[in-house]
């Protein structure tokens, strides 16, 4: 007589087996044997050996049903029949396309782009890498080892399988290169190996600027000062004052200083003894100019002294109607030494009216001792400062040792002038000048342009031909600098 071997669950169809007597019923991947079959002993063993085994093969079992466990030895996993596939148990499906018959919460890796999903019932969520193409990106935390072999924890932070930066708590070198990253600093360091890598937004502090450290920069909103040459290298200049009031510009004429408060004035002073002194007063409401007066009533008004020593024509380069013409008055003492005037030569002194056109005078003497030639130079050079034939202009200071395009040295106050209406510095050619000089020196020693402190001299003992500044004529005693009488010109 036929039985009956029904399912667990009887809401699956086929929900049982009916098992005819002498016959095998072969409706699943077991032998249900009926009743009177003979050799059934070597079904029930097969049975039980399949079960021990959980149908391990390479292929699938034919008669899978809902619950039977299959071991793939083709891959080495174990997989449960879910009614329409086997799916792997604890582990994720790896290949290319998703797979069939997905539950909720199973887990797949699709091997063409290296990426994660889970089935969420409806549809495969992606969990990661976000590339579509399966590149790296996000962060990698790594241990390596430091040039001293000493482990250092890193974040690598990728993009698109680039590295693009490393965070470390530590600076230090890699062992092994890590291109783009020579040395790993304390913080974040960005690859050098990928151009214009860089933090692009704002920023509420900095360390350094360009490599130069913060405290490096001038304030613009705090009382500050430099130790560097402070270039303003346009000709709309500077600016001082709170309304703007003074302006320092250059235009096709030369330099400008002037106020644009109207009517306002423009003061210099000095600290005399410790005593705040107006030297010169420019008066903006009348253009007058005081020397020794705050108050000038003429054009031209001098309170003091004036002295005019040994000139021959123009004085200093002066042309003789920038000299004192008639109608200007001096309350002071004019002394002159040396002078000639001419039968029309006339002075203003006090209440003495004497007028001149020109006056002609011969020096027997002089109160300095060197003739001077005008060069153009590219700053308006210190007396005593050394320069060379070089620059923008016709002339440069020396910075370099034994330079054979010396020039001479800025004088002080020449003798005699020579192309005294061109603008630059006066140079002294011969004769005797104080000169900036550096290290010990002796009377008579040669001098020529030091390398270690720029417009100086120094002793030399044994210079080439083209680099002797002069000779000089004062002992030097010091390894610092300072200045000294040189005799220029004669060898």
């Amino acid at each position: 007589m036929a039985y009956t071997v029904n399912k667990s669950d009887s809401s699956t169809t086929p929900n049982s087996y009916t098992v005819q007597d002498n016959v095998v019923n072969t409706e699943t991947d077991l032998s249900l044997i009926g009743k009177g079959y003979a050799g059934y002993g070597e079904l029930i063993a097969e049975n039980f050996l399949h079960l021990l085994e959980n149908f391990s093969k390479g292929t699938q079992p034919s008669k899978p049903i809902k619950g039977q466990l299959w071991f793939d030895s083709a891959t080495n996993r174990l997989k449960v029949y879910t009614g329409s596939a086997f799916n792997p148990l604890g582990g994720a499906v790896y290949q290319s396309t998703p797979p069939s018959g997905q539950s909720s919460g199973d887990i797949w890796i699709d091997s063409d782009t290296g990426q994660l999903y889970f089935y969420n019932g409806t549809t495969n969520i992606l969990v990661g890498p976000p590339s579509a193409t399966g590149t790296q990106n996000g962060f990698v935390y790594e241990t390596i080892l430091d040039s001293s072999d000493a482990s250092q924890n890193i974040t690598k932070w990728y993009n698109d399988g680039n590295l693009i930066a490393i965070i470390s708590e530590d600076s230090f070198t890699p062992k092994s290169s890590i291109t783009g990253f020579a040395t790993v600093s304390k913080g974040i360091t960005l690859t050098t190996a990928i151009s214009d890598i860089k933090f692009v937004g704002s920023a509420t502090d900095a360390d350094a600027l360009g490599g130069v450290a913060a405290a490096n920069y001038l304030r613009s909103n705090a009382n500050d000062t430099t130790s560097g040459t402070l270039g303003i290298v346009n000709d709309a200049g500077m600016t001082v004052g709170a309304d703007n009031d003074l302006n320092f510009t250059v235009d096709s004429s030369g330099a400008i200083i002037s106020n644009v408060v109207a009517d306002t004035d423009i003061t210099f002073k000095v600290n005399d003894g410790g005593t705040t002194t107006t030297v010169m007063t420019i008066d903006g409401d009348t253009a007058r100019v005081g020397i020794g007066t705050t108050t000038p009533s003429t054009k031209l008004q001098v309170s003091g002294t004036i002295t005019a020593t040994a000139f021959a024509g123009p004085l200093t380069g002066a042309a003789s109607s920038n000299l004192l013409k008639a109608g200007d008055t001096m309350t002071g003492t004019l002394t002159t030494q040396a002078v000639v005037p001419s039968a029309d030569a006339t002075y203003n002194i006090g209440s003495s009216l004497l007028k001149y056109n020109t006056v002609y005078a011969k020096a027997t003497s002089a109160q300095y001792a060197d003739v001077a030639e005008i060069y153009t130079a590219d700053y308006n050079y210190e007396p005593g400062t050394v320069v060379v034939f070089g620059g923008p202009r016709e002339v440069t200071v020396s910075s370099f040792a034994h330079d054979t395009r010396v020039a001479g040295v800025v004088s002080t106050n020449p003798a005699y002038l020579m192309n005294d209406k061109a603008e630059g510095v006066a140079v002294a050619l011969l004769g005797k000048v104080p000169c900036k000089v550096h290290g010990m020196i002796e009377k008579g020693d040669l001098l020529t342009t030091s390398g270690e402190h720029s417009g100086h001299a120094k002793k030399s003992m044994d210079p080439k031909t083209g680099t002797i500044i002069g000779k000089a004529l004062e002992k030097h005693s010091s390894a610092d600098t300072g200045v000294i009488f040189v005799s220029v010109g004669k060898l």
